[in-house]
């Protein structure tokens, strides 16, 4: 048997230096990665999918808009929320915070520097169809479905004044889900 267990260990030693770092060995920094996570005390989880989204609004003419009030046509987008437990929470809203316009405060600021549209802002609007105001509480809350509840929204461009610049209307608007 002794025979045998030298083999094993002159294999062994053999194998090692080929997984071990040699003085030959080029080491170049690739780049970092970043973790981003939460853990959370709530009814559900907001999907991987729902966090840190963009919309794509797409364009819009400026001629479309024929006065101070009139509305683009809706972008659709969801949050989705996941694992939910409705023994924790038989209810969710989400509350959008963001810049509101300085025209017209029930929707947000859109676009942002010197190539920025002028004259429009970002509305949000629910699944029934309500218009969602910027920082305040939401207009309703939708019932918790066991697993995964999907909540619908859509977003427009509003004109906010009479006379609309072209520009870029990005706006940034961040949510936060409410249980009951």
């Amino acid at each position: 048997m002794r025979p045998r267990f030298g083999y094993l260990l002159l294999l062994a030693t053999m194998l090692y230096p080929s997984f071990s770092w040699s003085a030959r060995d080029v080491r170049i920094h690739g780049g970092d990665v970043h973790f981003l996570g939460q853990v959370v005390n709530a009814a559900c989880v907001v999907s991987a999918d729902s966090q840190n989204m963009t919309v794509l609004m797409g364009q819009v003419r400026s001629a479309m808009f024929h006065g101070m009030g009139d509305w683009s046509q809706p972008v659709p987008f969801q949050l989705k929320l996941e694992d939910c437990n409705t023994a924790v929470s038989h209810n969710a809203g989400v509350l959008f915070t963001g810049v509101s316009d300085g025209k017209d405060p029930q929707v947000f600021e859109a676009g942002y520097g010197a190539s920025a549209a002028q004259g429009v802002g970002l509305g949000i609007f629910d699944g029934a169809g309500n218009l969602v105001i910027p920082n305040t509480r939401p207009p309703w809350l939708a019932p918790l479905q066991e697993g995964e509840t999907i909540l619908n929204y859509s977003a427009k461009y509003r004109a906010t004044d009479r006379q609309i610049l072209p520009g870029e209307a990005n706006a940034q608007v961040w949510f936060s889900v409410v249980y009951q």
